[in-house]
């Protein structure tokens, strides 16, 4: 180690030492003091006083050799205090700031090996982390391209990897990446608890053969082997996933295997294994037992799905009534697959021996029916209206029908429309049209007898201008789906102008003034198209999101209570009601009110991150030190954000 620098003076004062002291240093050779002078001239490069130096030592010490590191840099220590605690808040643009500054005062300067190494490393998963919380697969590729999976140390960082190559397809490099992690050798084997997460998410990439296969090889130890017991669970779940979901395939899981998941399902309370079971007992023509699981899987959560299901599962076994109760149940829940639900309610229409059917069922089924153009189902509701003496309805139905498909059924129905509606010059001009198309049906018309019920539900006549699928052909329908919002606005006036115009269109209208961000204008059309049964559902989501869009809070929650919603579109909604109500809150001071909001808006929806941060300062302005660093410790984990890490930092100083 080179001595440290003295003053020249001090240097020169060395020549009054004693003569006996003289003497020792002579056999010992120069001291730190003499050697010091040396060290200074070489480094101020002054090469004549340096030599002069030498010399003299040379004459004083015969044995004196020049020291070899006398020519090398001096190796300054700094204190990079400053540059850690940067480091430590993730402050990257603050540290490249203070090395700047450090090198415009010392040119030469440069930070530590250490300090480089481990800042390189942490830019790494911070931009790893971030492009992963934003689904930026490629940016996390980019950002992974210097770690090798066979020994990097810091295991998360590859499964980031992993994760953005399955999203991306890159097969090849998923395949070796996993391999690289997990048939490592030696010391550099992973621990047997991250050998165990590496499979659980092999799972989701790999075949269950694949799978069990590394499972053989690496399955090492009793421990490992006991271990990998949960991830043997999840293969079979993936497999029963795998044969409900493929329609071709009929041979049945080996029951061994599939004997392990409902042993599992029996004791516990995993709605998901309750609907797998579910469906996979009802692929097999077992709707007994399917029906126990889904009405297992609906005792934990109202669902869509096993909704459908358990409806199925009574279909099955003949037991109507119980499985038209589901539907009528879950008839806004099913208005999202309009197909199933048609099917599931026209039992109520089809057969004259059931019970009337109500107004919600009348108006879900009419809905259906216009959102498929299904023409046998228009026939069945036409039919109905007809049974119940409600020939105008009837008649509009018959004409839908007719319109979609022909058939001589059909066309018997409107010309029985026609004459008990007194309609001779129509029911002359349709006998004439289908005379010699369906000669048979004639002769019946004209001696069948007017029916004598009369359904208690008024049977909605279907919209003439356009159906909920654009059927009618109507501009205003074209222009929205082509995303011309202006001129769906100004196609749907012009119909207002010329007289009443349908609540179909009324609603496409508010959809466009939506989109062009008219709020007062959209809802006024919302609201016209909420006095009409078969558009209020939509109407009244749309008016939701308006009233929400105008930060009319309260409003938006009284439409979500007076009008029906899917599941669905309501937790939509009472999300953002309940988002600002937590920001308006924020912004007032209302810090407990802040944290109950987003807590009823988490019993609905995942929390993200920016709401998380919300909830974290609230915690920290209501004196809760604890849990608001709990909140950001949290979200620091997740991935890197300034002001996730100014919270931090804010609360884990005052717990400090």
């Amino acid at each position: 180690m080179k001595p440290s620098l003295f003053l020249t003076a001090l240097l020169l004062g060395s020549s009054a030492l004693s003569p006996l002291a003289l003497a020792e240093e002579a056999k010992s050779g120069p001291g730190e003091v003499e050697l010091a002078a040396l060290y200074y001239y070489a480094e101020q490069k002054q090469q004549d006083r340096l030599e002069a130096e030498t010399n003299r030592l040379r004459l004083k010490y015969p044995d004196f050799v020049v020291p070899a590191d006398v020519y090398a840099p001096v190796v300054q220590q700094v204190d990079e205090t400053a540059l850690w605690a940067l480091y430590e808040k993730n402050d990257f643009t603050g540290i490249a700031a203070e090395i700047g500054r450090r090198q415009t005062e010392n040119p030469q300067w440069r930070p530590s090996e250490d300090f480089s190494a481990k800042l390189a490393r942490r830019k790494q998963r911070v931009e790893m982390m971030a492009a992963t919380a934003r689904k930026d697969w490629m940016g996390v590729i980019e950002a992974a391209k210097m770690l090798d999976p066979s020994t990097e140390t810091e295991v998360d960082l590859v499964w980031m990897l992993l994760d953005a190559y399955a999203e991306t397809g890159a097969k090849d490099a998923l395949t070796n990446t996993y391999r690289g992690l997990l048939f490592r050798e030696g010391e550099k084997r992973l621990p047997d608890a991250q050998i165990l997460t590496t499979l659980q998410k092999s799972t989701r990439d790999f075949s269950s053969d694949d799978v069990r296969k590394a499972m053989g090889v690496l399955a090492t130890s009793p421990l490992l082997q006991a271990g990998l017991q949960p991830v043997e669970l999840d293969l079979t779940r993936k497999d029963v996933a795998d044969f409900n979901a493929d329609e071709k395939r009929q041979t049945p899981i080996a029951e061994g295997e599939v004997a392990k998941l409902r042993a599992v399902a029996e004791k516990g309370d995993r709605l998901e294994d309750f609907s797998l079971l579910g469906w996979y007992d009802l692929k097999l023509k077992a709707p007994e037992n399917a029906e126990r699981w889904f009405k297992a899987a609906l005792a934990k959560r109202r669902d869509e799905e096993n909704a459908k299901g358990l409806y199925l599962s009574l279909a099955a076994e003949n037991k109507q009534e119980e499985a038209y109760a589901v539907a009528e149940d879950y008839i806004v829940e099913f208005s999202d697959d309009p197909e199933f639900l048609m099917n599931a309610l026209s039992l109520r229409f089809s057969k004259p021996d059931q019970p009337d059917a109500d107004v919600k069922t009348v108006t879900a089924y009419s809905n259906a029916i216009l959102a498929t153009s299904d023409a046998d189902h228009a026939e069945i509701l036409a039919w109905y209206a007809y049974n119940s003496s409600q020939f105008e309805a009837a008649k509009a139905w018959f004409e839908k029908s007719l319109d979609w498909e022909s058939a001589p059924v059909r066309v018997k129905g409107l010309a029985l429309s026609l004459l008990r509606l007194g309609a001779k010059k129509d029911y002359a001009a349709l006998e004439d049209e289908y005379r010699e198309i369906y000669p048979e049906i004639w002769a019946e018309i004209k001696v069948a007898t007017p029916p004598k019920d009369r359904r208690s539900v008024v049977v909605e006549m279907p919209d003439t201008t356009a159906s909920s699928t654009g059927g009618g052909g109507a501009s205003y329908l074209t222009h929205f789906k082509a995303k011309r919002y202006s001129a769906c606005v100004k196609d749907v006036s012009a119909q207002e102008v010329r007289g009443k115009v349908s609540a179909d269109a009324m609603l496409i209208k508010g959809w466009c003034y939506l989109e062009l961000s008219r709020l007062a204008d959209a809802r006024n059309a919302f609201e016209a198209a909420l006095n009409n049964s078969r558009t209020q559902q939509d109407a009244a989501y749309g008016a939701a999101l308006t009233l929400l869009r105008g930060r009319l809070t309260d409003d938006a929650e009284a439409m979500v209570a007076t009008y029906p919603m899917s599941e669905k579109r309501e937790r939509e909604v009472r999300a953002e009601i309940y988002w600002q109500r937590a920001r308006s809150a924020f912004d007032h001071k209302q810090y407990q009110n802040v944290l109950d909001a987003l807590n009823a808006r988490a019993s609905l929806v995942a929390e993200p991150a920016d709401l998380s941060q919300l909830r974290g300062w609230s915690y920290y302005h209501l004196g809760n030190r604890a849990q608001a660093k709990a909140v950001f410790a949290r979200l620091n984990m997740q991935f890197y954000d300034p002001a996730t890490a100014v919270g931090l930092s804010a609360s884990t100083v005052t717990l400090r």
